[in-house]
């Protein structure tokens, strides 16, 4: 896993996270500091293991609790 870009976030409540853009190569990510597989491709909220998917009106919806952010 390697991080191609990152992405601020903010979602209704005002509460501003770090997305992480996830795609192939070798790095910190692949030693222990992630619980995703080593294969993993996307998006995912920085110092965490939560994912998060775009939606198609340009924002992200996390996955294990639906909140959805919209880019600053």
């Amino acid at each position: 896993m390697q991080v191609i870009d990152e992405i601020k976030v903010k979602n209704a409540a005002g509460k501003v996270v770090i997305l992480q853009n996830i795609g192939k190569g070798i790095s910190y990510l692949d030693f222990g500091m992630t619980h995703l597989p080593r294969d993993f491709q996307g998006y995912r909220v920085k110092y965490t293991d939560r994912v998060a998917q775009p939606q198609p009106d340009g924002s992200f919806k996390i996955s294990d609790n639906g909140d959805v952010f919209k880019p600053l």
